[in-house]
């Protein structure tokens, strides 16, 4: 008989009560700001690490789950009479955690053979783009479904997953440096907001809008060109430090407008509000396979 295991690394940004629910391991990614280390989802929140972010005048650092970690982890699963490990990690092109989980997957398998079956999945997204095919996953494995037809629903479902990302400030990315001061200045000056498209291990700004109340209607134009029957789907709304009225137009919008079956909120973590900064806001769906 299968006894699955499930891990993923905190970027997932799963909420406590799914993750201790379910039974999935979360691996924290780890954060270092002004000489303290943090443990993403086991020592911060994301309001909290909203807040740090907003009086603080150093970035902090992330830094990849190293190998031994992930050893560790599949030694412990092995250890307790697991078969089957699934693991679905964040974005490799963003991060090398996924690597070092492969790495990990090779060191075990010299050491222990063919003891426990692991199937890794680079989500190529971020936050619970990802996160809520974890949590998917979990419900599969509760309910008794193999391990061969759980990788295939994670499979085909990172393969149609995308997301749309605005931010209402560029203070942050001019203080990471992602963008020139001078960039900054004049997309202040003119009210720009960014709209960018998370797709297929990719963060590409594919447009900009003038002002804050054209922000949500930007992204809802975007999502609406590429989501795929969203009368059956949940979108996924996802938010940093942003003003409830602009959390609340949005899910109206998304209901509305595109006409998702449901919406459901949530917040994200602190490796991903390091890069976009606290003030962004984020719509995830699933649209056409990836070819």
């Amino acid at each position: 008989m299968e006894k699955i295991h499930i891990m993923t690394d905190s970027s997932a940004d799963i909420p406590q009560a799914l993750v201790e629910k379910h039974g999935i391991e979360i691996i924290p990614i780890t954060l270092t700001h002004e000489g303290r280390t943090i443990r993403e989802y086991y020592d911060i929140t994301p309001e909290e690490y909203c807040k740090l972010l907003e009086t603080s005048r150093e970035i902090p650092t992330t830094a990849m789950i190293t190998p031994t970690t992930f050893l560790d982890s599949y030694r412990r699963a092995a250890e307790r009479g697991c078969t089957h490990y699934l693991g679905v990690l964040i974005n490799a092109n963003g991060s090398g955690t996924y690597q070092a989980a492969c790495m990990a997957r090779d060191m075990f398998c010299e050491e222990a053979g063919d003891a426990m079956q692991i199937e890794l999945f680079d989500s190529a997204t971020y936050t619970y783009v990802y996160g809520h095919i974890v949590v998917m996953a979990a419900e599969l494995r509760d309910q008794g479904d193999s391990f061969e037809a759980i990788c295939g629903v994670v499979k085909s479902r990172l393969n149609r997953v995308e997301a749309f990302l605005g931010v209402y400030s560029l203070k942050h990315l001019k203080k990471s440096g992602r963008i020139s001061g001078g960039a900054a200045f004049v997309g202040e000056a003119l009210g720009l907001k960014p709209i960018s498209h998370v797709y297929d291990g990719a963060v590409k700004v594919c447009d900009k809008v003038r002002g804050e109340k054209a922000l949500v209607s930007g992204m809802i134009r975007k999502v609406s060109s590429r989501v795929v029957q969203p009368e059956k789907q949940t979108a996924l709304l996802l938010y940093g430090d942003v003003p409830a009225e602009r959390i609340d137009e949005m899910e109206k919008r998304l209901r509305t407008e595109i006409g998702f079956k449901e919406v459901l909120r949530s917040p994200i973590g602190p490796s991903v509000l390091t890069n976009t900064g606290p003030q962004a806001l984020a719509v995830a769906f699933y649209g056409q396979p990836r070819t």
